[in-house]
């Protein structure tokens, strides 16, 4: 029996300490936890820390079920709704593990803590778009009968066709800028541009795929889009290039509109523009003035600042985020108003440092949220073996000794363990 209650033990302690790793848990412990759980079906507190140690032990399914049946009595429980979370990440069930920390973020809780669920969140985005690509692709059949979203529009990756390679990354700038323009008309709604970036690298796009209507089209149809942009550019001679677009219905592959625009680098803007406003021509598509002005409006006015935000925007679609957030800050620093690129130098700021944070990671940065969630925590797992000193503990836990002197208890034996703990908790 003493084994039984000490495994809670080892388990509360073990989520006290920094740097925490997961707990290799034998069926024996798995076990254990199991009748723990089912002798503690009303108390929200225990069913927290068991289902964190089922967590951190791997087992996902039984994790997600304390830790629900503990927000069932609980729904304030931060702890438990970060742990769902990443438990049904765990699952590959990334919906409801964005709905779990979209409720941690409405809890209230520090700034440290709030800013890791935001940025799981966006790190747990791209996943959930990469899985959406897949599920598409596997269900294309069904799709192709279904109908798309009206007046939706995805804008693809461009085409460059020449050897410049400092033109290349205007492939994703190009887009940007179309679709920028496009979101401008609340007639239309535009895709995503990560979520069409998604479906690319699934279907491993080629550059000449792109271009195809059919492959475009079918693209379309992946993305629940009713029309399907494709542009390319070539370089006419040293100094200009050349604009092509295609608007594909993307239910027929039928080609609905092209434009077309050509000039010197130093006129991308102008270029685009005339591209815009010739592909709504064409898709008979009538403006008001107030909407002619605003797609007259330009990003930035510094061609260079625009190709190193189109660099950043290439290093995104890689998953270099620090890199994308240095080629959008240098696209800020030759042009401060350039407000997409600050948006976005930001925002892959972020990206970058929840990518890099583990579901062990995000677990044991939780648990350090407080000495008073860790002592109460501990001395829940206490109650069963020594009420006296669980009781100590909810007075005392505060003191900030007393965590490596736990840690220092964890290894040794079982009865060091009890002796060292009751020195931790001294009388009153």
């Amino acid at each position: 029996m003493r084994r039984i209650l000490w495994v809670g033990v080892l388990f509360a302690a073990a989520a006290c300490a920094p740097h925490v790793r997961g707990i290799a848990a034998s069926p024996t412990e798995l076990a254990e936890l199991e009748a723990r759980r089912a002798a503690n079906p009303n108390n929200a507190r225990t069913l927290t820390t068991v289902g964190v140690a089922f967590y951190r032990a791997g087992a996902h399914a039984k994790a997600r079920d304390a830790l629900q049946a503990a927000l069932a009595i609980d729904p304030t429980d931060f702890t438990a709704t970060v742990h769902l979370g990443l438990a049904y990440e765990a699952l590959e069930d990334y919906d409801a593990a964005l709905a779990a920390y979209r409720r941690a973020g409405e809890l209230k809780v520090g700034k440290a803590e709030r800013r890791t669920v935001e940025e799981r969140l966006l790190a747990l985005t791209r996943l959930r778009l990469a899985q959406m690509a897949r599920r598409a692709i596997a269900d294309e059949r069904a799709l192709v009968s279904a109908a798309p979203l009206p007046n939706s529009i995805a804008v693809l990756p461009w085409t460059y066709v020449g050897d410049n390679p400092e033109l290349k990354p205007l492939e994703r700038g190009l887009a940007h800028l179309l679709m920028s323009d496009l979101a401008k008309l609340s007639r239309f709604t535009l895709l995503e541009r990560e979520r069409i970036q998604a479906l690319s690298d699934e279907l491993a796009l080629s550059a000449a795929d792109r271009t195809d209507p059919g492959t475009a089209a079918r693209s379309g149809r992946l993305l629940g889009a009713d029309q399907v942009i494709a542009g390319v550019f070539r370089d006419t001679d040293r100094e200009s290039l050349r604009l092509d677009a295609t608007v594909i219905t993307a239910a027929t592959s039928e080609v609905r509109a092209t434009g077309s625009a050509s000039d010197r680098l130093e006129q991308l803007f102008a270029m685009e523009k005339a591209l815009l406003f010739d592909l709504l021509d064409r898709m008979a598509v009538s403006l008001t003035p107030a909407e002619r002005r605003a797609l007259s409006e330009r990003p930035t006015a510094d061609i260079q600042s625009f190709l190193a935000f189109s660099r950043g925007l290439e290093a995104e679609d890689r998953g270099d985020f620090s890199g994308a957030a240095v080629f959008f800050q240098q696209a800020v620093t030759r042009d401060p108003a350039f407000t997409a690129a600050k948006t976005r130098a930001g925002r892959s700021n972020r990206i970058g440092a929840a990518t890099k944070l583990t579901g062990a990671r995000i677990s044991a940065i939780v648990q350090q949220r407080g000495p008073t969630v860790r002592g109460a925590q501990l001395a829940a797992a206490l109650q069963n073996i020594a009420p006296t000193m669980a009781g100590r503990l909810n007075r005392l836990h505060k003191s900030p000794p007393m965590r490596s002197r736990l840690a220092e208890a964890l290894r040794q034996d079982d009865a060091g363990r009890t002796l060292t703990v009751s020195t931790v908790i001294p009388r009153p």
